[in-house]
Order: C-alpha cells, then sequence, then structure tokens
C-alpha cells in the first residue's frame, strides 16, 4: 500500500501510508484463511487456482520387486477476474504543508475503515456460496425460530460435514470459523468452549479470534450478512484450508491516494477543495463450495 499525493513531504505521505494501513487492518477479518496469489503487472485480469481432488485409497501391494501403476492427477481449473473498486471524498480546507491537518488525518482513517470493510464485505459475500447449513435441522431459512442459534451442536456438524468431504484442516490442526455477534454470543455461553487467552500459544491468534470449540477456531467480524424472515437469520461459515483464495492486481494493491489542488487541476480551479480516496484491484473466489459450510442462525 502506498499513497499517490500531490506536493506533499515525504513524511507527511509516510504517515497517511501508516494511518491507512492500520485502519484497514483493522477491518479485515474475512480474508484469513484464503489461499492468495497476486496477478503480476501486464499478466491479463484473470487468474487461476487449481483445485485437486483426493486421490483413491491404495488397497493391493504391487508385485513384489515392481514399481506401481502411475496414478494421474485430477485437478480443476477455477478462474477469477480481478475488478476496480474506489471510493474518495472532498475536503473543504486545504491540506497544511507543514502540519498535519486533523480534519484530513481523520479523513484518511475514515477512508481507511471504509477500504476495509470494503473488502471484508466482499470477500463474505463470496464466502455465501459455500454448502448451506440452517440451524435447528430446517429444511427452509422461513422456519428457523429464535431458538435456531449458533450453537455448539451446529458447529459439531458443520465439522463432520467437513470431514467427509475430505476438506484440509490448517497446520495447527483446526478449521477455521468466522462468525459475527450473534454467533459468538450463543458459542461463547456453551461449557466446553476456549476462550482465545487461555491458549499456550496466544501470541499466534488470528486477528478477532474468540476461542476454539470442537475443533474449530473463531474469529468474529462486526459485519453479518442477513436474511429477513420469520425472523432475522445471520450466517456464519466453518472452513478449511484451500477452500478459498483472494488475489490482488500487483500495482494496484489496497492504496490511499492524498491529493493536493494543483495549477493543472480544471476541476478545482480556484483550489478551494483537497480528496481523499483508496482504490484497489482485487477478486476473491470459492474454490471448493464443499469446504465451507455456511450456517445460518437466528
Amino acid at each position: 500500500m502506498a499513497s499517490t499525493t500531490a506536493t506533499l513531504s515525504q513524511l507527511m505521505s509516510t504517515y497517511y501510508d501508516k494511518l491507512f494501513i492500520s485502519m484497514v487492518k483493522r477491518s479485515q477479518i474475512m480474508e484469513q484463511g484464503a489461499q492468495k496469489r497476486p496477478l503480476p503487472t501486464g499478466n491479463g485480469k484473470i487468474v487461476y487456482f487449481q483445485r485437486y481432488s483426493p486421490l483413491a485409497l491404495i488397497s493391493q501391494s504391487p508385485t513384489e520387486g515392481s514399481n506401481p501403476s502411475a496414478v494421474d492427477l485430477s485437478a480443476t481449473n477455477v478462474s477469477c477476474t480481478v475488478a476496480e473498486f474506489a471510493s474518495y471524498t472532498k475536503i473543504s480546507k486545504l491540506l497544511s504543508l507543514t502540519a498535519i491537518d486533523p480534519k484530513m488525518k481523520g479523513a484518511v482513517e475514515v477512508m481507511g475503515i471504509n477500504a476495509g470493510e470494503s473488502r471484508d464485505a466482499l470477500i463474505r459475500a463470496e464466502l455465501d456460496n459455500g454448502t448451506e447449513q440452517l440451524a435447528g435441522s430446517k429444511t427452509l431459512i422461513s422456519n428457523i425460530a429464535s431458538s435456531d442459534t449458533f450453537s455448539a451442536n451446529e458447529v459439531r456438524k458443520a465439522v463432520k460435514t467437513l470431514k467427509i468431504q475430505k476438506a484440509m484442516k490448517y497446520d495447527d490442526g483446526y478449521f477455521l470459523g468466522k462468525t459475527n455477534p450473534y454467533g459468538s454470543y450463543a458459542l461463547m455461553g456453551d461449557s466446553t468452549w476456549v476462550n482465545a487467552h487461555t491458549y499456550k500459544d496466544g501470541d499466534n491468534l488470528y486477528k478477532g479470534e474468540l476461542g476454539r470449540l470442537h475443533g474449530v477456531r473463531f474469529i468474529e467480524g462486526s459485519e453479518a450478512t442477513k436474511t429477513s424472515d420469520t425472523v432475522d437469520v445471520y450466517n456464519s461459515y466453518i472452513h478449511g484450508k484451500e477452500a478459498f483464495a483472494v488475489t490482488d492486481l500487483e500495482g494496484d494493491r489496497q492504496h490511499v491516494y492524498v491529493k493536493n489542488p494543483g495549477a493543472n487541476s480544471t476541476d478545482n480551479p480556484v483550489d478551494r477543495f483537497s480528496t481523499v480516496g483508496w482504490a484497489m484491484s482485487f477478486a476473491v473466489k470459492v474454490l471448493d463450495s464443499n469446504w465451507i459450510i455456511v450456517c445460518k442462525h437466528s
């Protein structure tokens, strides 16, 4: 990430870069656990990921002294296309060149939060394409009642499905869960819940990590996909490694742009405003919907 500025000192440019990055990172929850691959500049807009199918189990030994027959790997190409996302605002007070303008500082903070939350929402929307699991064993979303919460039993059921589908666990031996305040409220009341602050490996927590339950490490974001029916229904996710991927276009990663009016600025003839904005080119794609369980609960 970097800023594009006009007549800004290097000190101020660096300051805004760091401020923007810190605000963006606060909001990025859903991206954790993704397979990541950058798309180099000059290589088009499409990136391809390969999803390999599990191999058949070996049940017979080869002839003594001979090699076994070679097996063929089965792979499916999954593609996604990067797209541009951006936003900006006008600041009526001119940017000072000698001191940090509080209004400009506040605008950079707000834009950083907006960039992070927007990216998080785009990733969350893609994760919604995983395998649906309705709380309370309901068959229709409209049948979900207020008592059908994101319970420990729902977690166990999701983990069972992931294991049957041979979803890969992360290197720590856990699946990754992503929930919201509605889901975490129910989970943390379970007697088998283990709070994150009690971990021996507390230095290796995910951002927003709350705790563990039935082989899943849970992190919490403030936003949630919601469906309003008989009751409000929210989505929580449990997924394995390599279940989804995120790619950024190199040369157009998340950037903050702080610009002063200039002599060649035709849209600002009397220098009445400065602008602060952000832009990025990226894409997110589910690689295996069977490895993402979308738990819908009240």
